[in-house]
């Protein structure tokens, strides 16, 4: 009888461990190939309706992605634009404070998240971008790693890796993020 309570002890205390471990951090989620293809997303890459722009057919959001891993924030998108639109990310970032709204952005941009602060805007045009962290203070910019390519049907498609600690990140296992994806008219 010891003998049964011993092993079941064992066993118990293993299970403690096991789950305590568990739960100590949450899985990050999944790193990418910054190439230009969204091949390797799987689901973490959502499919935009084909015919939803305000901006016309030549101004439309195909698919649209953000994760994360130990290290870096992940944005895909694919696209199609014409004339001064631009493909526009707006990120809030759990444990980051940012900004109420975008007034600080250089280019006059203006929004806000209903509910958290903006902590991150991206924007893409051409084979360029713009990449700003927001706090209450100021926008400033960032240094992100850009892969960009074009399907065969003329879509352009963006990989973009942002390092978590440029953002203010400390600690990626607490990490939840919400992002709005649009395109947006430039201001000339």
């Amino acid at each position: 009888m010891k003998k049964v309570l011993w092993v079941f002890a064992a066993v118990l205390v293993v299970l403690l461990l096991t789950s305590c471990e568990l739960f100590q951090a949450p899985p990050l989620l999944k790193t990418v190939t910054l190439d230009g293809s969204l091949s390797d997303w799987g689901n973490y890459v959502y499919t935009d309706g084909a015919t939803d722009s305000r901006w016309g057919a030549n101004n439309e959001i195909h698919k649209a992605g953000i994760l994360f891993d130990a290290t870096n924030l992940y944005i895909a998108g694919e696209f199609t634009k014409e004339g001064y639109n631009n493909f526009m990310v707006i990120v809030d970032l759990s444990g980051v404070t940012g900004a109420q709204d975008t007034t600080k952005h250089p280019w006059g941009r203006k929004y806000k998240f209903e509910k958290g602060d903006v902590d991150f805007v991206l924007e893409t045009w051409g084979d360029g971008y713009g990449a700003w962290r927001f706090t209450s203070a100021e926008a400033t910019s960032v240094q992100v790693t850009l892969a960009s390519t074009e399907t065969s049907d003329g879509h352009k498609v963006v990989e973009i890796a942002v390092p978590l600690n440029k953002l203010g990140v400390t600690d990626p296992n607490k990490l939840s993020v919400k992002a709005v994806f649009v395109l947006d008219p430039v201001n000339l």
